[in-house]
């Protein structure tokens, strides 16, 4: 079932393996990592790995936690608050539940693609340190235009949910 609850727990699983994979990453990374690539793959900015395993740990954790606080928090955010299209309707007494539901289902799996991406970005990350510094280009940018996509459907979803129905 797609409920906030379910994509809670597959969030928190999420979180675990990405743990597990920074945990595993760590220890086979050079003192000295490439973090930040250009365009075509080429790194141009290095960390420590101790800072870099932190930083990751800190973005997997944080910003999945953040749309999932706000998709728990929408229920109790006052109606005025709240920005989307034609609020006055969708969020009319009768609909505002249904509403606030679709809103906080939404919100919360956006969470679930963020980690997805930062998974992914960090395993090809790890790839790039342990194959010379160079990130995998064509990954990357698969990568880019999956999440891209996913975050254009996303909205879509939403304009098109909220958009006034047609008069009968």
């Amino acid at each position: 079932m797609f409920n906030i609850r379910n994509i809670a727990i597959a969030q928190l699983i999420l979180w675990l393996v990405s743990l597990l994979q920074q945990f595993l990453y760590w220890q086979r990374l050079p003192e000295r990592v490439a973090t930040h690539f250009d365009g075509a793959g080429k790194p141009n900015g290095w960390m420590h790995r101790d800072n870099a395993a932190l930083m990751m740990v800190g973005l997997e954790t944080l910003l999945p936690a953040i749309f999932l606080g706000i998709a728990y928090a929408i229920y109790f955010i006052p109606s005025q608050l709240i920005n989307i299209p034609h609020r006055e309707f969708w969020l009319a007494p009768e609909r505002r539940e249904a509403s606030i539901a679709f809103v906080a289902r939404s919100t919360a799996a956006f969470s679930l693609a963020m980690s997805f991406f930062f998974l992914a970005m960090n395993h090809l990350t790890y790839l790039a340190n342990q194959r010379g510094g160079n990130l995998n280009p064509l990954g990357f940018w698969t990568l880019m235009a999956c999440f891209l996509g996913f975050t254009a459907l996303w909205v879509t979803g939403l304009l098109l949910r909220f958009r006034i129905p047609a008069k009968r």
